[in-house]
């Protein structure tokens, strides 16, 4: 299984192994966040005032924004932004399982020796590959 894979879907996902599990890289998911917070702050709602505190708070000098009056905004801002970003994307039909099997795989890893979880790895996976050799063979024997 290489180190690096990427699930497709929608919004694809790469999977890294690391000494501890898994990394994943959700390049175009953080680019959907990203216009989810853009068109945020530039709506034509009138009621909307998230541009307007953006600005305020730019206008802040960056020490100054560390201080706990200004924090307070800051951090509201944040959340409403938060509020208003998409925070799911979809995996379809196997890419889920693909996903879970990168998952498990490097997960797997990175437990002790003679872990639980790892013997059940192992015989999941043996049992898969007894799975697509006789989907290969052409099905159970009669």
């Amino acid at each position: 299984m290489p180190d690096d894979t990427t699930i497709s879907a929608p919004i694809p996902v790469r999977v890294r192994a690391i000494p501890g599990g898994s990394r994943l890289m959700l390049n175009a998911f953080a680019q959907t966040v990203i216009e989810d917070v853009l068109d945020a702050l530039l709506s034509t709602d009138r009621n909307s005032d998230v541009y307007e505190r953006l600005v305020v708070l730019a206008e802040v000098d960056p020490d100054e924004r560390a201080q706990p009056e200004h924090r307070q905004p800051y951090e509201e801002l944040v959340a409403d932004l938060a509020e208003r970003a998409s925070k799911w994307t979809q995996l379809y039909g196997e890419r889920g399982l693909d996903l879970a099997e990168h998952l498990m795989a490097n997960g797997s890893r990175a437990l002790p020796v003679g872990h639980w979880v790892t013997c059940a790895w192992r015989a999941w996976q043996s049992v898969k590959a007894d799975a697509a050799r006789e989907a290969l063979n052409g099905g159970a024997a009669a």
